[in-house]
């Protein structure tokens, strides 16, 4: 038998297998390091809508900025950009990468001579055709909420007018919402559930005059004035006139003059 020939396979077998332990610990050690590192997209100044882009975004690594020597943001495994100090975050625009589905990621080189591979995060850099699309689909169904809620906002205080009138000294009830006072009219009324807020308040329709206005709540001491100046008004309104003696017999004198 020819030893040095045994010999040969024998060490070359040993390197081979010191190569595969070695491969694999690595590997080892890159995961656990790799769970401390991950791929960040941000977007700047564009579109987004989950996994669908568009325009300027900037890409980061997210782990221990201290223990990273340099870092090689990727796209499709191939290098966008090599930046050697922090921050580490790149600025690009989707429509330099082309149209369609990417895989990016970030390959970090730690002080101590380790490389790391962060996990792919996917994404789809969308066409101008298909972001105008996106935005569409968007804003149409908003819009349709927007004017929904304008039509019931017209329509339920048309439908239904929860105008209360004391009645027999009972307070009145102004529901969960509260009541407030109309600004033209001065009345006080129940505000609508379909009143539209926009922050400094609520433009409300008056149950009483008509009027849309903009309310905010009004305290229970501020209706119960209200309500007293509505029924001081409507009683006085509803007072017969008294009429002079001397107007009833001018009325009874006129039956007897013959029109000519």
């Amino acid at each position: 038998m020819d030893y040095k020939k045994f010999l040969k396979i024998l060490l070359a077998s040993l390197i081979l297998g010191l190569m595969l332990i070695t491969t694999h610990i690595g590997q080892a050690f890159a995961q656990e390091i790799s769970d401390d590192y991950s791929v960040h997209l941000a977007k700047d100044f564009g579109y987004g809508a989950g996994s669908n882009v568009r325009g300027t975004f900037s890409i980061s690594v997210r782990g221990d900025q201290e223990n990273i020597q340099r870092v090689i943001f990727m796209v499709d495994g191939k290098e966008m950009i090599t930046i050697s100090e922090a921050p580490f975050k790149f600025q690009f625009k989707t429509d330099d990468y082309g149209f369609g589905w990417h895989d990016l990621s970030v390959e970090v080189v730690t002080r101590n001579g380790e490389t790391v591979v962060t996990e792919s995060v996917r994404y789809n850099f969308l066409s101008p055709e298909e972001e105008s699309s996106g935005i569409t689909g968007i804003i149409l169904p908003i819009g349709g909420i927007i004017l929904v809620v304008l039509v019931i906002s017209a329509l339920i205080p048309l439908l239904g007018k929860r105008k209360s009138e004391r009645t027999g000294g009972k307070p009145r009830s102004y529901g969960i919402m509260g009541g407030t006072i109309c600004p033209k009219c001065g009345c006080p009324f129940p505000r609508h559930i379909f009143a539209m807020n926009l922050l400094v308040g609520r433009l409300d329709r008056c149950d009483s005059c008509g009027k849309w206005v903009m309310t905010t709540r009004a305290t229970p001491e501020q209706l119960a004035v209200a309500e007293e100046a509505e029924e001081a008004a409507i009683a006085q309104s509803a007072e017969p006139v008294a009429v002079k003696d001397s107007e009833v017999d001018q009325l009874e004198a006129s039956k007897y003059v013959d029109s000519l």
